[in-house]
């Protein structure tokens, strides 16, 4: 029996090319889309209607998934939203929209999926991370704010889940072409506008005008089916060439060092061994 696969944020961009790709090599793909159709015919997948902002919509979507395959084997957090400007400027509602999917949103479906997975004793969650979530870059701070969390709260999820089978992956994605980066560029007149925002124009014009390069989705998604088809010990994994140059210039803990550290630190290497409190 194939391997079952949920992944959300999946209607368009890397999501979507990762459904494909995963379903191209056997895989049971479920794609997670907010709105019913919004898939396209020739994913391969099946589509699951599903709001991570949204608890009720999650475990409606994990128990129609669990019915159908009897266990949920691999789930990649991809959801996410983006959004461009200076901090001072930030708009409090985006700002929380952003918090809402890209960390608490990941948090929501990891926990519902995770019993059957302790269950079971095996199971893998994957992290759709960023750079952004080891550097932060002017006029990014909030998605910055956003995958630093994603990143910290990864490093426990893994510390506290390995006991259970359960591997858990980040993956920190380098620069990648979807339509995240495209509506950044419609936002330089309502960030110009306010005191604030007209402080920080320069800032954002001269961002918003550099030519960006950037790989085709397809190209990361065949590195994430290759993590899934062969699940690494390593916590972190760069995806692209730009976020491997990242990892090589800032010596990037690939989780190992991280890890040590905070099993010495909580005295809680008992509890990876699978024994009682010392």
């Amino acid at each position: 029996m194939s391997r079952s696969v949920l992944i959300s944020g999946a209607s368009r961009g890397l999501g979507l090319a990762t459904a494909r790709e995963l379903a191209a090599r056997g895989y049971r793909v479920f794609a997670g889309v907010r709105a019913s159709g919004a898939l396209p015919a020739d994913s391969g997948a099946g589509e699951v209607l599903l709001d991570v902002t949204s608890q009720s919509s999650v475990d409606e979507a994990v128990e129609r998934v669990r019915l159908e395959t009897g266990g949920i084997d691999v789930l990649v957090n991809n959801a996410g939203l983006h959004a461009f400007g200076a901090l001072e400027a930030a708009d409090e509602a985006r700002f929380r929209e952003l918090l809402e999917v890209n960390l608490l949103g990941a948090w929501r479906l990891t926990r519902a999926v995770l019993p059957d997975m302790r269950a079971r004793g095996s199971g893998h969650v994957l992290m759709v991370s960023s750079l952004s979530g080891l550097v932060g870059l002017p006029a990014d701070g909030q998605y910055a704010a956003s995958k630093f969390a994603l990143e910290g709260m990864s490093e426990s999820l893994a510390l506290e889940v390995q006991r259970f089978g359960v591997r858990v992956t980040l993956l920190d994605a380098g620069p990648y072409d979807t339509d995240m980066l495209r509506r950044d560029e419609n936002a330089l007149q309502l960030l110009s506008s306010g005191r604030q925002g007209a402080a920080y124009e320069p800032l954002h014009r001269a961002l918003l005008g550099q030519k960006r390069s950037a790989e085709p989705p397809r190209n990361a998604a065949g590195i994430i089916a290759s993590v899934v088809d062969d699940p690494p010990d390593r916590l972190r994994i760069p995806i692209g060439p730009v976020a491997e140059q990242v990892f090589a210039s800032l010596e990037i803990d690939r989780g190992e060092r991280a890890r040590r550290v905070a099993l010495q630190a909580a005295s809680a290497g008992w509890w990876i061994r699978g024994e009682e409190p010392e």
